[in-house]
């Protein structure tokens, strides 16, 4: 009776959060998905007649599948760059004892605390034709003309790292955190050096971290709407872009919906491989 008493104590606890949830999460994006089954019939009207028409055409046109392609590409490329900067960060700030460790951190997450179009913009100053970066190459002779950094794939990347990063180094630090420096210090009483180490030790203890961290990052790149736009210039199309443009200026509400239903199914399914992988290769290095 008390286990009962207190399951329904829960769930009345719980019923609040669960409402608000489903009102603001599971209602919009029902509606979302149930929009797709609907064909347009013109700028901001949607037809009656329900069919898999958008779903066919998504399917049978090569266009979807470049932007599709484009989108989990600089996902890719945008986690690859923080692991690759944020590993090193992470294991520094893991097991360093210094008395800075608390303002290193909040040097890490401060660029969460700035809004996503300030952030961009200020990387015009650097990354432009004539910015801090093109200026100083010019005037030392190893370029004869300016290098695009920005209105391209460069650019999208270079912002989504800037605003991404936090959260990888942040999800490893956590996971390092936990390991013993002993094994460490044991794998190099055994003769192994700095690198057999890392590879046999370090990195099959922190592939939880390493794919979590590249989950959060990789769903939140390839959903980010604002860094492609300021940063990409129109000029790099991916999901996102598409979906706004079919909504904000095409204003074909069945196409935009069923680009963002494809998405998530697809991020949704790479997601569960990563997070199989991961617990496959966990296992094996036990």
């Amino acid at each position: 009776m008390r286990r009962g008493s207190a399951n329904a104590k829960w769930a009345l606890l719980s019923a609040p959060m669960l409402l608000t949830l489903a009102i603001v999460f599971a209602v919009p994006i029902g509606w979302l998905i149930a929009l797709s089954f609907f064909s347009s019939t013109g700028p901001a009207q949607v037809g009656d007649e329900v069919s898999l028409e958008n779903y066919r055409n998504f399917i049978t046109d090569p266009f979807y599948y470049r932007i599709i392609f484009n989108t989990f590409w600089l996902g890719g490329v945008v986690v690859l760059c923080c692991l690759i900067v944020g590993y090193p960060v992470s294991y520094f700030l893991a097991r360093t004892k210094s008395r800075w460790r608390g303002l290193l951190l909040f040097l890490v997450v401060a660029p969460l605390l700035v809004s996503a179009v300030v952030r961009n913009i200020g990387w015009f100053p650097i990354l432009s034709n004539t910015g801090l970066i093109n200026t100083v190459l010019l005037k030392s002779g190893l370029i004869s003309q300016p290098v695009p950094l920005i209105s391209n794939l460069t650019g999208v990347v270079i912002g989504l790292v800037h605003a991404l990063l936090p959260f990888m180094i942040l999800t490893l630090t956590t996971v390092i955190q936990r390991i013993e420096p002993e094994l460490e210090e044991a794998a190099a009483n055994l003769g192994a050096g700095p690198i057999r180490a890392f590879v046999k030790v370090m990195l099959p203890l922190t592939l939880p971290g390493i794919v979590g961290g590249s989950l959060l990052v990789f769903t939140m790149a390839i959903a980010a709407y604002t860094t492609p736009v300021i940063m990409g210039g129109n000029k790099f199309l991916v999901m996102s872009t598409f979906i706004g443009q079919q909504f904000r200026t095409v204003l074909d509400y069945p196409l935009g919906a069923t680009s963002a239903a494809v998405l998530m199914v697809l991020a949704g399914l790479l997601s569960v491989l990563a997070i199989k992988f991961g617990a496959s290769r966990t296992e094996m290095a036990r």
